[in-house]
């Protein structure tokens, strides 16, 4: 295949020998450079970062944990499973330096334990993109309805849910450029609605005493250290996505030394600023049974976390911090679309997906070579 006119903005000279480089390490992987390099190590980290997203999964969660577990639950908890998940980053970061393609660890799977480990990894990790997507995005729906002044049904939330999927599919599709700038701007979203959120926990809020956060609470039925098992799963789903940075290695300027960084990196800040949130939260809970059992106006169950905030700072700043989660919660499922793209992009281009000559047809590529034949 004969190479095409480049539509790429215009590079420096240093970035041009980097990206000729990147090239030339990807093809002695077997695939030929066909998408424009042009994240930096930042926007790597913002990807994997705003798919942990700490106003997503720790807060749509939270009244799962908590009723699971109580305060010690949160306490404890979230760091158990940061240091865990930090274990996994990092063995992460080594192979995505090894092997920085597309795909990840459908590529990692296929090079190591060969094809029929590789093809059933991608088969697992595309479910399970999938369905972090309807699962962020539904809870976005959730976090939305109320500051619209829309009733919680199930039917408006269907709705809702509907119009976020379509905004975050069009501006993967049609604006790739406007993701890459977004998702830069989610990780100045995340940091500061969080500092908001603690900060105005911490200064204008009442507070449970520093001995709550040991308090054990069990209101499931079941044995308290098979309910604080199941709890974590909070913090385990959060911490979901972080090798979002490795399916950008083909878009990445260096990307053997800024994907493993990426990838480390979200991890480790995700875990500082997402246990100060917990812990803020935790302590200005007024009521136990209020924040379990929380409704709206309708009837219909609320978010612990919206109840919390309610509570604590009434019902304006309640709804005001609200809508910075809610927006934090836009950027990671504009994000988890991004990923999931790359994956699937990835496993057509090896003929691993029914339609995959379209599927391989990616918005944004740039053929300057000859495709790997598998």
């Amino acid at each position: 295949m004969t190479s095409k006119p480049s539509e790429a903005p215009p590079h420096t000279p240093s970035a041009i020998g980097t990206t000729d480089q990147d090239a030339r390490e990807l093809g002695r992987l077997g695939y030929a450079q066909e998408l424009f390099r042009t994240m930096g190590g930042f926007s790597n980290f913002a990807i994997s970062f705003s798919i942990i997203s700490i106003l997503t999964g720790a807060v749509t969660l939270f009244g799962y944990g908590f009723e699971m577990g109580g305060p010690l639950q949160m306490s404890l908890g979230w760091p158990l499973v940061s240091f865990f998940s930090m274990l996994v980053a990092m063995s992460m970061a080594e192979l995505a330096s090894a092997f920085p393609t597309s795909g990840a660890m459908y590529h990692w799977s296929a090079a190591l334990g060969g094809k029929g480990r590789g093809w059933s990894n991608a088969c697992i990790n595309l479910a399970a993109l999938i369905t972090a997507v309807a699962a962020i995005d539904y809870g976005c729906a959730q976090f939305l309805a109320p500051l619209l002044g829309i009733d919680g049904t199930t039917t408006n939330l269907l709705w809702l849910y509907a119009l976020i999927l379509l905004s975050h599919a069009l501006l993967n599709h049609f604006g790739i450029r406007w993701v890459a700038i977004l998702n830069d701007a989610s990780v100045a979203i995340h940091i500061v609605g969080v500092i908001i959120i603690v900060g105005a926990l911490v200064f204008f809020a009442p507070h449970q005493p520093a001995s709550f956060l040991l308090r054990p609470i069990n209101s499931n039925g079941r044995s308290y250290g098979w309910a604080f098992v199941l709890g974590l799963l909070q913090a385990q789903w959060t911490f979901t996505g972080f090798d979002a940075s490795a399916h950008m290695s083909e878009e990445t300027h260096d990307p053997r030394r800024r994907v493993p960084w990426g990838i480390v990196m979200s991890v480790a800040v995700s875990a500082v600023v997402g246990y100060l949130l917990l812990l803020a939260l935790v302590l200005a809970v007024k009521d136990v049974d209020s924040v379990l059992h929380a409704t709206d106006a309708s009837g219909q169950p609320m978010p612990a976390v919206i109840a919390i905030l309610a509570q604590a700072l009434g019902e304006r700043a309640g709804v005001a911090v609200s809508a910075v989660a809610m927006l934090a919660m836009w950027f990671c499922g504009l994000s988890c679309i991004t990923s999931c793209s790359r994956t699937i992009y990835a496993f057509a281009r090896d003929n691993g997906l029914p339609g995959s000559s379209s599927l391989s047809d990616f918005p944004s590529k740039q053929v300057t070579g000859k495709k790997r034949e598998t």
